[in-house]
């Protein structure tokens, strides 16, 4: 490359450009969790996590199932989009399944199969897509409880969680031009991996049922929304739009929306998710359009079920990085952020907000560690969400009063005003 260089520099510093370019745009990959030659399942941290917080066995219960279906989201795809699927059914149904010798265990595979393979975390799930085939748009809801401070008290909070499925997962629409061409030489750009599980929305309730704020799953971190401020319900449904290719989540916005998206939340990152700073290299803005409501139906699985738990590969392994299918969808960020409290506060940033940029520049920029920002981010959120609340129950109760079917709540004090009274701590920005 040096030589080349040197008799005609255009085309050499082209030539590496370009292939900084494919490197870069590769590693945006979704399922980027998987790290060869291991499954990102392995990651330190996952077996410890899982140890002392041990999966559920069984599905919600029908008070618990009630709640899911009561604040169902809707989900818009755009034009165009493959569509959601149903995970049993429309994928592991057609496939084959390998050992990490590369023999095949099974080309018949069915959930109790699958099931008694989920803790290895060689083995292979290799999905053969049918040539007609009419899929069964399916969500997965489950239920988890955590505590946390709301304002002044500590409150169990209810985390309703969405799972969406879709057969493939492509780069972000963001990746065009030159990139995409050249990528597009070597793989789909529509098919990047096989399997989207990760896609989830969370909906978090106080303990009166209140919504009071949404988590959605974008590559492999999530992202929190306050009701209220920037979540749209219809009546107490978030309405939720899906990337193009991709398949991230995002608010609903009706016409062609850019995101800024990254692969992980590495202080690089975050620092453009926050508007203060340039994209790192690896990344591509996810791109959504609005578009059709999606009829689902709604399934529950337990905790345990390989859906969640799977530590091998539920999709085919590539040659490129990031193209090898992920594991179950609980490996869906780092094994410190699992707690869902956590994942709330990490997730909680707001792109041009100068106080969270002030907090992150004093914390994570400073010292790589996310859950020093979380220290410092969630007397905010707490004091966010109390307001958030308040704010909830008085539109709950003005719809009752009116009958209005879709709504935005309306808050008496801005979000802002009213976490006045729970500041960040001063040090945090000192």
């Amino acid at each position: 490359m040096d030589q080349v260089s040197r008799r005609k520099p255009g085309l050499g510093n082209a030539t590496r450009s370009a292939l900084r370019g494919i490197v870069a745009v590769a590693a945006l990959a979704l399922a980027g969790c998987s790290h060869a030659p291991t499954n990102f399942s392995q990651f330190p941290g996952f077996a410890d996590y899982f140890a002392a917080h041990p999966r559920k066995s069984s599905v919600p219960n029908g008070a618990d199932q009630a709640l899911l279906q009561r604040f169902r989201p809707r989900f818009m795809l755009p034009s165009g989009h493959a569509g959601m699927i149903d995970f049993y059914g429309d994928y592991i149904a057609h496939g084959k399944l390998y050992a990490a010798d590369g023999s095949m265990l099974t080309d018949a595979v069915t959930p109790a199969l699958l099931n008694r393979h989920r803790t290895d975390p060689k083995v292979v799930f290799v999905h053969e897509p049918r040539a007609r085939r009419h899929d069964n748009a399916t969500v997965y809801g489950r239920v988890d409880r955590e505590e946390m401070m709301i304002g002044e008290t500590k409150q169990e909070l209810t985390f309703l969680t969405y799972h969406t499925v879709f057969r493939h997962s492509g780069l972000p629409a963001g990746v065009a031009g030159w990139r995409a061409g050249l990528l597009a030489l070597v793989a789909d750009l529509n098919d990047w991996h096989q399997l989207d599980h990760y896609t989830a929305a969370t909906l978090v309730l106080d303990a009166k049922s209140n919504p009071l704020a949404l988590m959605l799953q974008q590559h492999n971190y999530t992202r929190t929304y306050l009701v209220g401020a920037e979540v749209l319900l219809d009546g107490q449904r978030p309405v939720i739009d899906v990337a193009l290719r991709s398949n991230e989540l995002y608010p609903h916005h009706p016409t062609r929306t850019q995101r800024r998206a990254v692969r992980f939340l590495t202080p690089e990152a975050m620092r453009y998710l926050l508007g203060a700073g340039p994209p790192p290299r690896v990344s591509g803005d996810d791109i959504t359009e609005g578009g059709a409501d999606v009829e689902y139906s709604l399934a529950f699985l337990p905790p345990q079920d390989a859906f969640y738990s799977f530590a091998g590969f539920l999709g085919e392994r590539r040659r490129l990085p990031g193209r090898d299918g992920p594991p179950g969808a609980d490996f869906n960020t780092w094994p410190t952020l699992k707690p869902l409290t956590t994942q709330l506060v990490a997730g909680f940033f707001r792109e041009g907000n100068h106080g969270d940029h002030a907090r992150f520049e004093a914390t994570f920029a400073k010292t790589g560690e996310m859950l020093d920002f979380v220290r410092v981010q969630a007397p905010l959120l707490g004091g966010l969400l109390a307001c958030t609340a308040l704010g909830t129950a008085q539109t709950a109760a003005a719809e009752r009063a009116s009958t209005r079917a879709t709504t935005t709540a309306q808050l008496q004090q801005s979000p802002s005003e009213c976490a006045r009274g729970h500041p960040a701590p001063a040090s945090a920005i000192d």
